[in-house]
């Protein structure tokens, strides 16, 4: 698979352009006009106009979805409506077409634009978690042990082991992999909402979904594989539910709970669907669904031994698995903070001294627990649905979104979209606990509820409008929206209070037309679709060899005689500074600042003023990499020197941009001994020298 290149042909229009307008300066506007200039002319404006649509995609393009979907939804409603059916195989070629491009474009344009995210640098370097849970990919990969730090998630350490694997160790290469399988799951999400709700409701998920995921597919996180695996759970739970289906239940519980453990979430979802079968399915003989509900609760318990095994396979021990909970649940019981109060309070303390203090702390005030949980679920609240960028297709989107949710609750719907009702107030009762530790990126297992829920919303609205008695409600509230936009502008207390004043509303119009609901159309329900996603991602997690245990380093590099040479050559060339044996542009991704006209996606280099200007405020040590002049090249190191201590492999290095290859191949690197200034931990290349 190839990374596009920016063209020899492109830097050359750019040199023109810059050319001509230095002519037009110099000579008063006395160019030649000729067939020749205008049309190449047009050519360097369409190649800006599409560079420049690449790098805004994450903005424009849910807007541009959304758009599409009510302009579909509209055509639809001037036509009179109509039965539904099932969508055609038009429909779903076309909804997979959308669901690729969604994700993949705003990738494309992280790189093109050089945009940093907080966990991403320039949309490659891991950074911050991203760094850890990528550096345990290459340790894992080669032979050693899994650290601490990932056996809190084994799931995603071994998942990304198996795209950097099929992507011949080059990082870029494996993030387009990982985005391709995410825009898998988009797409299963959004072919249920089609085959029930049509074409309009369908895009209305994949613009909402796509958000989501084009604010992590740049980085190494394991937010990744929770919304792929909470994808295919969902479609199964769906299906199951639709069709009283125990094992269809019990597999999309499985899933579920392996989603909820690769990326902790909503937990109390898992409870809830235990309870399903008991409460809104019967048995054989028209009892209480009790035969339902063991068939999942032995699921739910066989979600959480994958990642048991993973982590003891790899060298690992259990009692890290989840041991940051800890930290969140003191902060809970301190009133509310966040989890670096227990680092403060309680300093080198264990999982289960800190859970110890929590209980004391809790016996001592408990009313301090539940300000803490208020405070959580005021901050879900303000954090609903803020993935998405841009203001106006938030609002949209909202819309749909709690005009879905009250349409759960009212009667006569079908089990399918009642048990969507039921799992959101799994997500509901676990935002207190969530909310304060982590932003919307926490709920990435369930994340594909509100693809179906505002899919559902937006085939509500449909009828909404055609009814005398409920058209003005979702004017109102839209106008409610903007109006608290334009009047305070950013503030997440108002978000939060408007989330609640639109649930209020939907709930009433849900009343005032309580026998007016949308019949699902029967098709198929994407189970064969799911199932295929679910065996490639487990098959992509076992691409690496689990069983083969060997000694830290060996056969990562060449022979082990030609990595001994190394050594001795680094001993004698870079004396007393340290040294690092490495490959980069292969599992050592490196980025190039340069200047205006230089930039490509592979290698990836990018303008020093899109780098700045795209650079997140958020970014740990902002300051430090805004300073980086042009001509920097930034590395991601994973020394493979066989010296070298596991765990300590992995390091972030800065360097003459001239100096610092990015073909793959094997270099050894001196270091100067000082971090550089304004950069913690971050050292510099002083001299590179290539191994045979």
């Amino acid at each position: 698979m190839g990374i596009p290149k920016r063209t020899a042909a492109r830097t050359e229009c750019q040199v023109w352009v810059r050319q001509v307008a230095s002519r037009l300066r110099t000579n008063g506007g006395n160019v030649s006009d000729t067939r020749a200039t205008r049309l190449r002319a047009v050519g360097c404006t369409v190649l800006a106009l599409m560079e420049t649509l690449l790098v805004s995609s994450e903005t424009w393009l849910t807007a541009a979805l959304v758009a599409l979907a009510v302009a579909v939804l509209l055509a639809g409603t001037a036509r009179g409506g109509g039965p539904r059916v099932p969508g055609t195989s038009a429909q779903t070629v076309l909804l997979l077409v959308v669901s690729l491009a969604a994700v993949l474009l705003p990738l494309f344009g992280a790189w093109i634009g050089g945009r940093t995210h907080p966990n991403a640098i320039a949309g490659l370097i891991p950074w911050n978690d991203a760094a850890g849970y990528y550096g345990c990919t290459l340790d894992i990969l080669g032979k050693e042990d899994l650290s601490p730090f990932c056996q809190r998630r084994p799931f995603y350490t071994v998942y990304l082991s198996g795209l950097l694997a099929a992507a011949g160790l080059e990082l870029q290469r494996a993030l387009v992999l990982q985005a391709l399988m995410s825009a898998a799951g988009v797409f299963i999400v959004a072919s249920v909402a089609l085959r029930r709700w049509g074409i309009a409701p369908a895009l209305g998920a994949v613009a909402i979904l796509s958000a989501f995921v084009a604010t992590m597919s740049m980085t190494t996180l394991t937010e990744n594989i929770g919304f792929l695996l909470g994808a295919v759970a969902l479609v199964l739970l769906f299906a199951g539910a639709e069709r009283g289906s125990r094992g269809l239940l019990a597999l999309g519980a499985f899933a579920l709970c392996l989603a909820l453990n690769a990326r902790a979430g909503a937990f109390l979802v898992l409870p809830l669907l235990v309870l399903w079968p008991l409460l809104f399915q019967t048995g054989k003989h028209g009892g209480r669904g009790w035969a339902g509900s063991l068939v999942v609760l032995v699921a739910v318990v066989a979600g959480f031994v994958p990642g048991i095994v993973m982590t003891l396979m790899l060298g690992g021990a259990t009692g890290e698995t989840h041991s940051n909970l800890s930290y969140t649940l003191y902060g809970l019981v301190a009133g509310g903070e966040r989890w670096t109060y227990a680092v403060a309070q309680l300093p080198g303390a264990t999982t289960s001294e800190i859970y110890a203090a929590a209980w004391h702390l809790f016996l001592e005030s408990p009313l301090l627990l539940v300000a803490g949980l208020v405070q959580g679920f005021l901050e879900y609240l303000q954090r609903l649905l803020t993935y998405v960028p841009w203001l106006p297709a938030r609002i949209a989107l909202a819309l749909c979104w709690l005009w879905g949710l009250a349409g759960l609750f009212g009667p006569g719907r079908p089990p399918s979209v009642r048990l969507l009702g039921w799992l959101m107030l799994g997500v509901v009762a676990s935002s207190p606990i969530l909310s304060i530790d982590g932003d919307t990126r926490v709920y990435a297992a369930t994340t594909a509820l509100d693809g179906l829920i505002v899919a559902f919303g937006l085939a509500r609205l449909a009828r909404a409008f055609r009814n005398r008695r409920t058209a003005l409600a979702p004017v109102v509230l839209l106008a409610a929206f903007v109006l608290s936009a334009l009047v305070f502008p950013g503030d997440p207390r108002l978000w939060g209070g408007m989330m609640i004043l639109g649930m209020l509303i939907g709930l009433l119009a849900q009343l005032m037309t309580a026998s007016d609901h949308v019949d699902t159309a029967r098709g198929r329900d994407g189970v064969v679709a799911a199932m295929l996603v679910f065996i490639v991602a487990i098959g992509v997690s076992g691409m690496f060899p689990l069983a083969e245990r060997v000694s830290p380093g060996a056969d990562t590099v060449g022979s082990v005689t030609a990595r001994l040479a190394s050594e001795r050559l680094a001993a004698e060339t870079c004396g007393t500074e340290t040294s690092v044996l490495m490959r980069p542009g292969a599992d050592s991704p490196v980025v190039k600042l340069v200047g205006p006209g230089q930039s490509s996606v592979s290698p990836l280099a990018v303008t020093l003023e899109n780098f700045r200007g795209r650079l997140h405020p958020l970014t740990h040590q902002y300051a430090g990499l805004y300073r980086l002049p042009a001509g920097t090249a930034l590395v991601f190191a994973h020394d493979l020197s066989p010296s070298r201590a596991a765990g300590a492999r992995n390091s972030i290095l800065v360097g003459d941009a001239d100096i610092v290859p990015a073909d793959g191949r094997l270099y050894l690197i001196c270091l100067e001994n000082a971090d550089v200034p304004g950069l913690e931990d971050v050292r510099r290349i002083r001299s590179v020298y290539p191994l045979p």
